[in-house]
């Protein structure tokens, strides 16, 4: 079942759609869905469906219906309404957001059950949630969380970019800058050692290679991608 997108200006689901929404339940229930609203005219009942919708996104009724797929009985109004916008638990949310930004700061997308996670994760800050236990932070996070939830209405989780470290951080072990190093090596043909006269050479060679059907791992890819679009500055300015 396709549903329209809605926008910030009209989110009221229309009459119509609920009644395609109504046909999907009868088809997954049968006569269990007829029987449960027995009684009520189809037409009022795809109202009070559209009703009480109104400001649900296409994405949430689509979970809800997904959720109803592992149900023996058809939900009631109120239960798939839960199922499209489930309660997250706040503590178990919080350990599922440290376990995503930790991830996210090796250059991996992490894994989101709820685009919620993660926004209300960037609202807290990936480096208080690294470095806060729960006790320390459960009143910002559960805050930042109900308030995410409430929106209704949230932006994918966006592809991870790498970020900047700090002077003197450091961004991968011994033995992982030494495998990074000799895997240009051996696909380039070339090392990074020497007189340095281009300061990103290293990053088009591995561009370059990479276009001619090279392999690299996507982190060396973002790397080299990120070291070429950094903008440059004249020692005059």
């Amino acid at each position: 079942m396709q549903l329209a997108h809605t926008t910030d200006a009209a989110r009221v689901l229309p009459v119509a759609w609920a009644a395609r929404l109504i046909e999907r339940m009868q088809a997954l229930y049968g006569l269990k869905f007829a029987q449960q609203w027995d009684g009520i005219a189809p037409a009022r009942l795809a109202e009070v469906w559209a009703e009480e919708i109104a400001g649900y996104s296409a994405e949430e009724i689509q979970r809800g219906l997904a959720s109803c797929r592992g149900r023996t009985f058809p939900p009631t109004l109120p239960e798939f309404l839960g199922l499209c916008r489930p309660t997250l638990n706040p503590e178990a949310a919080y350990h599922e957001a440290v376990a995503g930004m930790s991830a996210r700061a090796r250059g991996e997308p992490g894994t989101w059950t709820h685009p919620a996670v993660y926004w209300a994760a960037m609202r807290i800050s990936q480096h208080d949630l690294l470095n806060q236990g729960w006790q320390a932070i459960k009143t910002r996070w559960e805050y930042a969380l109900r308030d995410i939830m409430a929106q209704g209405r949230w932006e994918p989780v966006p592809a991870p970019s790498l970020a900047l470290v700090a002077p003197g951080g450091t961004v991968a072990t011994r033995e992982e800058a030494q495998s990074f190093l000799r895997e240009i090596k051996e696909k380039t043909g070339k090392g990074l050692l020497g007189p340095i006269t281009d300061h990103r050479a290293w990053a088009h060679r591995i561009i370059e290679c990479a276009e001619k059907g090279g392999t690299f791992t996507p982190t060396i890819i973002r790397m080299a991608q990120a070291a070429i679009a950094e903008p440059t500055y004249s020692r005059d300015a």
